[in-house]
């Protein structure tokens, strides 16, 4: 496994956003996905109002949790906003570098998207728990 990490870490690219930078924008082809050092940020998405449109936080995301991993999953264009909501830094890996990297090392893609999975289960419990707590 460690030689699978130093792999990984040949196409890391270390990022660092200030408080406030859009770090990924809605309708922005996704290419990338990160995974949150330190700091933290905000999901947003635009809903239409009568005036125009606003926007509605989401998600908070902290360290050790990963965004914008649906370009793992189909590319296409970004659905969301994600902007710092502090000084973060955080690292971005291509896709195209990534899936380059798991033809030779299938492995790699098999923990990546393990982890993701994990990620994700525990979201959409949280999400419930928020949808029950409405109720």
């Amino acid at each position: 496994m460690p030689r699978n990490a130093r792999l990984v870490e040949t196409i890391v690219n270390p990022l660092i956003f200030e408080k406030g930078e859009v770090i990924i924008r809605e309708g922005d082809q996704a290419n990338l996905f990160f995974v949150l050092a330190r700091g933290s940020v905000s999901v947003q998405i635009k809903i239409p109002t009568q005036t125009g449109e606003k926007r509605r936080r989401v998600a908070s995301i902290g360290p050790g949790l990963t965004f914008g991993e649906m370009a793992l999953f189909g590319g296409g264009a970004r659905s969301a906003d994600v902007i710092a909501d502090e000084k973060v830094i955080c690292y971005g890996f291509a896709v195209q570098q990534l899936k380059e990297l798991a033809g030779a090392h299938p492995n790699i893609m098999m923990t990546i998207l393990s982890n993701l999975t994990r990620d994700f289960s525990e979201r959409l419990r949280h999400a419930n728990e928020a949808i029950r707590s409405l109720e």
